[in-house]
C-alpha cells in the first residue's frame, strides 16, 4: 500500500509516495506561475486555481513516476495536504473563490489585529499567542471591512490546504487543528470562541475542526478517474507546512524535539502541557494525541552563510571547518532587521565580536553562531516549563554539512539524528498513514521514518564550547530584548 504526502507551498507544490515502511517510490513538483497577483506593497495575494492546477499537475507526476516502478495509483490508500500557515481565501456556495487568497505573509490586516488584540486578551493568554497581520482571522475581518461585497457572499473560508481537499473530496467545511489556530479557534476547548461574535464575524462560514491525519472523506469520482485512484481512496486531514515538518523529523512523542534549520531556524518540541511563553515568541499547536507542539521560528538561519558566501564554495570551505574551531568569534548573526524568537526584539541586528578577517574562520564562525542562538532557544523552552532532552532530531539545509552538525552537537552537548527523507510532503505522508494503515502517529513515523545521520559532541569541544556559549549570552543581554515581550 502507498501514501500520497502533498506540500502546497509559497513558490510551488511538491509531492511524495511512499509505502508502510517510508520507502520512497515516486516524488514530483510544480512550480506556480505567478507568486503574487497584487502590486500593492506589502500585499501578497495568490489565485486559488493556481494552487489546485500545481497540486494536480504534481499528484500526476507522482503517479507516473509510481507506475514506472510497476505499482498501480489504486495501491495508494490515503492522501494529505499542508498549506502555508495563515493564507485564507472566501468561497461561494459553489464553491468558487469570491477574490484571490490572501496570503500567510500579507501584512495588510494591521488595524484589524489589533482590535482583535484589544478583545481577545483571554484566549490570547489561554493559547499563549498574540494575535498578529500575519494571522487568518485579522485578514477576515479585513476582507469583512474593506471587501463587504465578497465578506456578504461567502458561505466558506478555507486555508490553502483546505481548497486541494476540497477539490479532492468535495468537502470544504473541514479544517484541521493547525491550520485552525490562526483563525482564532480555542484548541484546548476545541471551540470556535465568542470573539468571534465580538467581531462581528458569522460562525456559520467557519469551519469544523478534526485532528491533523483524521480521515476527511473520498476521493471523489472525478478525481479517482483524473489521476487513477480507487475510489477507495481516502483523503485525511493534513496540517500546517512546518507542522509536518516537524513530524517528518519522527519528533512526535512526548518529549521529543525537532530543529530545522534552513533559511532560518524552526524549533518544535512535543509536551504533555500547554506552555505559556511570557515574551510571546513562541506558541503551541495541538497533536492528535492531544498533546502539544511547543516552539517558534527565529529569523536567524542557514542564509547567514549565503549573505558572505557563494554557495557554489561552501563544500571547499566546510573541509577547513574543524582545523579553527572553536573560533573564539561571538555573533548573532542575523539577516535583516528584527528578531522573533527565541525573543522578541524588532530593532535587533547582527553583531559579531572578533576576528573574520581570514575566511575560513568567518564561514566557521557564522556556524557557531547560529549553533549558539539554537542553544539559546532550546534554553528559553526550558524557561518557558518544557524538559528538552539528550537527542534532537534535526533536518534542513544545515544538515547537508557534518561540519556543521559536530558544532551544533558540541554546542548543545547534545545527541542529533539526521532523518533519510524529511520536508512536508514526507510529514504528509506520515499524516496519511497514521490515518489508514498505523494505529496513530507515533506508529506511523516509528515505521516510517529512518536515519542516516547520528552525531555525537565533539570530545574536548563541549566544554571549550560551553564557555564560549556563556559569553556569547552576555553578549546576547547586553544588545536584544531577552525575555521581553
Amino acid at each position: 500500500m502507498f501514501f500520497l504526502g502533498i506540500d502546497v507551498g509559497t513558490q510551488g507544490a511538491r509531492g511524495i509516495i511512499c509505502d508502510e515502511q517510508g520507502q520512497v517510490f515516486a516524488q514530483g513538483t510544480c512550480n506556480f506561475w505567478e507568486l503574487n497577483t497584487s502590486r500593492r506593497e506589502g500585499w501578497y495575494e495568490q489565485a486559488p486555481a493556481m494552487w489546485w492546477d500545481a497540486a494536480g499537475t504534481v499528484i500526476k507526476k507522482c503517479v507516473d513516476a509510481l507506475k514506472r516502478t510497476g505499482r498501480k495509483p489504486t495501491e495508494i490508500r490515503a492522501v494529505t495536504v499542508d498549506g502555508t500557515s495563515g493564507t485564507i481565501v472566501l468561497l461561494d456556495e459553489e464553491k468558487h473563490p469570491l477574490r484571490n487568497a490572501l496570503m500567510y505573509n500579507d501584512m495588510r490586516a494591521a488595524v484589524q489585529a489589533e482590535k482583535i488584540h484589544e478583545h481577545a486578551g483571554e484566549l490570547e493568554k489561554k493559547m499563549g499567542y498574540v494575535f498578529n497581520a500575519s494571522f487568518a482571522l485579522p485578514k477576515i475581518l479585513w476582507i469583512k471591512e474593506q471587501d463587504p461585497y465578497v465578506y456578504e457572499k461567502a458561505e466558506y473560508m478555507v486555508h490553502q490546504s483546505d481548497y486541494i481537499v476540497g477539490r479532492l473530496t468535495g468537502e470544504y467545511g473541514i479544517t484541521d487543528y493547525s491550520n485552525a489556530l490562526k483563525s482564532g479557534f480555542d484548541l484546548k476547548e476545541e471551540v470556535w470562541p465568542e470573539l468571534l461574535e465580538v467581531l462581528g464575524l458569522d460562525r456559520r462560514i467557519f469551519p469544523s475542526v478534526i485532528p491533523p491525519g483524521q480521515v476527511i472523506g473520498n476521493i471523489t469520482k472525478e478525481a479517482a478517474e483524473e489521476f487513477g485512484f480507487s475510489p477507495d481512496t481516502v483523503v485525511a486531514a493534513g496540517a500546517t507546512d512546518g507542522y509536518v515538518s516537524a513530524v517528518s523529523t519522527g519528533a512526535v512523542k512526548r518529549g521529543d524535539w525537532a530543529s530545522i534549520i534552513g533559511t532560518t531556524m524552526v524549533l518544535k518540541g512535543v509536551t504533555k502541557e500547554l506552555f505559556v511563553d511570557a515574551g510571546g515568541s513562541s506558541y503551541s499547536h495541538k497533536l492528535p494525541s492531544g498533546d502539544w507542539m511547543f516552539g517558534g521560528a527565529s529569523n536567524i538561519g542557514g542564509r547567514c552563510l549565503n549573505d558572505f558566501f557563494e554557495k557554489e564554495e561552501f563544500e571547499m570551505w566546510n573541509r577547513g571547518v574543524m582545523d579553527v574551531i572553536p573560533t573564539k568569534v561571538i555573533s548573532y548573526p542575523l539577516h535583516g532587521r528584527g528578531e522573533r524568537f527565541p525573543f522578541l526584539d524588532p530593532e535587533a541586528r547582527a553583531f559579531v565580536l572578533g576576528d573574520i578577517s581570514d575566511p575560513q574562520i568567518h564561514y566557521a564562525a557564522l556556524m557557531e553562531g547560529v549553533a549558539y542562538a539554537e542553544r539559546l532557544a532550546f534554553e528559553h523552552m526550558q524557561e518557558c516549563g518544557a524538559c528538552v532532552g539528550q537527542e534532537i532530531f534535526t533536518t534542513g539545509g544545515a544538515c547537508r554539512s557534518s561540519e556543521w552538525l559536530r558544532i551544533r552537537a558540541s554546542v548543545l552537548d547534545r545527541m542529533l539524528k539526521v532523518p533519510e527523507n524529511t520536508g512536508a510532503a514526507m510529514g504528509c505522508a506520515i499524516l496519511a498513514a497514521s490515518a489508514s494503515c498505523y494505529h496513530d502517529l507515533p506508529e506511523a513515523a516509528g515505521h516510517m521514518i529512518s536515519y542516516r545521520d547520528i552525531i555525537e559532541p565533539v570530545y574536548g569541544l563541549t566544554s571549550l564550547y560551553d564557555e564560549l556559549y556563556q559569553c556569547a549570552f552576555e553578549a546576547y543581554q547586553e544588545r536584544y530584548q531577552l525575555g521581553k515581550g
